[in-house]
């Protein structure tokens, strides 16, 4: 049932990186096939092999040549430089499938452990993603590559020889740690994908946000995914605390939580801890001096992002020359 998944998994993969759907033949050629032959996986192999080897022999081999022509015949132009480079890696990394895909084809005479080209598709799948990510060399993405690899191998050998399986056995063993690590390592840079999507998404808002005046700017990033559930906070907001609450800045735009003590001594900083407590925030940006206007955050995942936090900034200044053209206006 794997192996004829595998060229299915390919085509998809194909399909997303070239941003362009396949010939719906090819289409109905790789779903069907793999339904054929999740079928055929449970026929007794006296009677369905060897023409079932054959046929799948056949299968993988079209569609892995049909998407090897679509990256060939791509066009160019339609794509940029690192989406090129990330389709001309899906070409090469069908060299690194083949010798796996060897073993999906069992014999008498050549009866290996586990099928592999599973675990080929979860190494290819993590390489396009990881491959996509523009902040990593691609020296530091290939030894990634390494050190999963190795760990895995590592594992598998100490369980084999802990619990001293024979050669068979510990193959499995092996195939199916390198198999899961893999597919954690696919989760964890699909997660991190994402969150970079969302730190583009506040820049994104931050060059199209209404900028006519700074109350709809400040209501704008209120309702955005990103900083939900914000609270804007006017002066008339903050009586509760002593003195002029804006001098708590201090010359800081944005406080932090984390930068406050445990036990604050100097009444800024105590008056602050108050603030993060009463509003349940990791962060708070000055916004507006008069009047006074406060915005208070819980982002508690910026402490771990610099990047984010200086999109943050990036949004508080542009909320800050908002209200002061106001102010002039």
């Amino acid at each position: 049932m794997a192996a004829g998944l595998v060229p299915l998994a390919i085509l998809v993969l194909c399909e997303a990186l070239l941003l362009r759907h396949a010939p719906r033949a090819l289409k109905f050629f790789a779903a069907g096939g793999a339904g054929l032959f999740a079928i055929s996986a449970f026929m007794s192999p006296q009677f369905a092999d060897p023409f079932r080897l054959i046929c799948l022999l056949i299968f993988q081999s079209i569609v892995f040549l049909s998407v090897g022509y679509l990256i060939v015949s791509r066009d160019k132009a339609s794509l940029s430089v690192a989406e090129n480079k990330t389709v001309e890696r899906l070409g090469l990394s069908l060299v690194l499938i083949l010798p796996f895909a060897i073993s999906d084809f069992r014999t008498d005479l050549f009866d290996t452990p586990v099928r592999l080209s599973g675990i080929a598709i979860l190494f290819m799948c993590w390489l396009a993603i990881s491959f996509g990510r523009g902040n990593l060399s691609h020296s530091e993405i290939m030894r990634s590559f390494v050190m999963l690899s190795v760990s895995a191998f590592a594992a598998g050998i100490a369980i084999t020889l802990l619990a001293g399986f024979d050669i068979r056995t510990a193959i499995q063993t092996i195939a199916v740690i390198v198999a899961a690590t893999t597919l954690a390592s696919i989760y964890n840079e699909g997660k991190t994908t994402q969150r970079d999507g969302e730190r583009d998404s506040l820049l994104r808002y931050l060059a199209e946000g209404n900028i006519d005046h700074s109350d709809d700017f400040l209501r704008g990033l209120q309702n955005h995914s990103l900083v939900e559930g914000a609270l804007i906070l006017h002066e008339e907001d903050l009586t509760d605390f002593e003195g002029s609450f804006g001098d708590c800045f201090d010359g800081q735009s944005i406080r932090r939580r984390s930068d406050i003590a445990t036990s604050p001594n100097e009444s800024h900083d105590q008056q602050m801890a108050w603030f993060f407590e009463k509003y349940d925030s990791s962060h708070a940006m000055l916004v507006r001096e008069t009047p006074l206007t406060v915005v208070a955050l819980n982002m508690p995942t910026l402490a771990a992002s610099p990047g984010a936090e200086v999109e943050l900034r990036a949004i508080q200044r542009m909320a800050f020359l908002l209200s002061a053209k106001s102010m002039t206006s």
